[in-house]
């Protein structure tokens, strides 16, 4: 349905990516089983949505995004402290960084 054809129905507050034909935030249950049932279609990996939420998350924190930004990104209100101990982890590339200056110390 289009925002027209909703008329007044429509109750988008333009905070929501995804939301169904009145405006209102997709319920996750149904998202996960549309995105299941397209990962079997295109036969690719199925991949849990919470996975590719950490790990977009991480890749984020990895380029340098300000933890606030990352918060805000997950929907988070405390300024980016949860957002980034409960989905960020470690991969190599934030390994490597902290081995760098310790292989300077060394020497």
């Amino acid at each position: 349905m289009h925002v027209l054809a909703a008329g007044e129905a429509y109750t988008g507050t333009g905070t929501y990516v995804l939301v169904d034909e009145l405006g209102e935030p997709l319920r996750t249950d149904w998202l996960r089983r549309r995105a299941y049932e397209l990962m079997a279609k295109v036969a690719v990996r199925k991949v849990r949505l919470y996975d590719a939420r950490h790990a977009c998350l991480t890749y984020l924190a990895g380029l340098g995004v300000p933890d606030v930004v990352l918060a805000a990104w997950a929907g988070h209100a405390d300024g980016g402290t949860l957002a980034k101990r409960v989905y960020v982890k470690p991969d190599l590339s934030h390994l490597k960084q902290a081995a760098d200056p310790l292989d300077k110390f060394f020497g």
